[in-house]
């Protein structure tokens, strides 16, 4: 059993720059990679407060010096905002600066907001994404390499940059588009699913969504393997933990309305609109791994017990939540939480469980 712990780097009030943003991002990376967790996870997004983060792999790299032990992952890199002939050699790079840390999570997206400034038809991006991943792939694990696609066309080249990883960095899928699932499928790459604020039923469903693909790409679902993103925090103070509701539910409020181009900014700043049949706080504390180390111990046994589930990615610094009360959460988790989570489940929770995947090509 693996523990990811996710940055989203939102931007809730106007006093929060850049620097003090990354900066509490980073004290939590420093924190999880003593304490056990297995990767770090950082975004990619655009021209909100949602995230600040536009690259991914500019915070793996900036983390690199920072950590020891700890995988930096990008969650996601939207291929279809790339030149792959850039980007190829970008995660060849990063690879190199993380000695072979770096974990590569693709999406095509799903904020029309962002797709717009960039000239991109959002429904176009699983097809562009497809290609970059094919122009990865094949320019990572060759000494030289040439791709003829629809999308993109790249000449004979000498990979000058090569991966510290053989063949490759780790390649993980993330959302629930279905071509993108079928990719992920084909390829054995991990599947990471998002329910956040929902319960257990929802994720349940989009595991059982995911099968569909599975079975629509020809691999049994069997073979999936499955990580989810989750809201989590460990206090034993309510009030606390509704505290940590909030700032969960305004980095909802703002990916909703993002999604449904309801997107309506103030200097870059997204109002906190609620949303149709939002659930309370008190909803939303109960359907996530949220509260005292028993209560937490006990929502992600059931979680992976129900979806089998070998990695939970969390959030746990969220919005303007204060970072010393986020960063004694985290303590707690892995002092207190994870030993039970370990006992319940009978197998290590460790970072150095390891993944099995391949890269397969027609």
């Amino acid at each position: 059993m693996e523990f990811g712990i996710f940055n989203l780097l939102s931007r809730r009030v106007e006093s929060q720059t850049i620097a003090s943003i990354v900066e509490e991002a980073a004290e939590t990376v420093k924190l999880a990679d003593q304490a056990g967790f297995t990767t770090a996870w950082f975004p990619e997004h655009h021209y909100s407060n949602y995230s600040i983060a536009p690259s991914p792999l500019m915070m793996c790299a900036y983390c690199a010096s920072l950590t020891q032990r700890i995988k930096l992952g990008t969650a996601i890199v939207i291929g279809t905002l790339y030149h792959p002939a850039r980007l190829v050699s970008e995660v060849a790079f990063v690879d190199g600066m993380t000695n072979g840390r770096l974990v590569l999570g693709f999406g095509s997206g799903y904020q029309p907001h962002e797709f717009k400034r960039f000239g991109i038809d959002l429904e176009h991006s699983p097809d562009i994404t497809e290609e970059v991943l094919d122009i990865i792939e094949g320019g990572l694990t060759n000494e030289a390499f040439e791709y003829h696609g629809k999308h993109f066309d790249f000449p004979h080249t000498y990979m000058a940059l090569r991966p510290v990883q053989n063949p490759m960095p780790q390649v993980w899928i993330a959302g629930n588009n279905a071509q993108m699932q079928q990719r992920a499928a084909r390829s054995g790459y991990p599947l990471i699913i998002s329910a956040l604020v929902k319960d257990i039923d929802f994720v349940a469903s989009l595991r059982e969504m995911a099968e569909k693909n599975w079975h629509e790409a020809g691999v049994d679902p069997a073979s999936m393997q499955l990580g989810t993103l989750r809201f989590s925090y460990v206090t034993d103070s309510h009030e606390d933990a509704l505290e940590f509701g909030d700032n969960a539910r305004f980095q909802y409020r703002l990916a909703r309305n993002l999604r449904f181009r309801k997107e309506e900014l103030d200097k870059g700043l997204l109002p906190e609109v609620p949303f149709e049949d939002e659930p309370t706080l008190e909803e939303l504390v109960a359907n996530n791994p949220i509260g005292d180390p028993e209560t937490v111990a006990e929502r992600i046994v059931e979680e992976v017990r129900r979806v089998n589930a070998f990695h939970m990615n969390l959030y746990m610094h969220v919005g303007s939540m204060p970072l010393e009360k986020s960063l004694r959460s985290i303590e707690r988790f892995a002092s207190e939480v994870m030993p039970l989570v370990e006992k319940e489940l009978g197998e290590p929770v460790t970072a150095a469980a390891t993944t099995t995947w391949a890269v397969h090509r027609d």
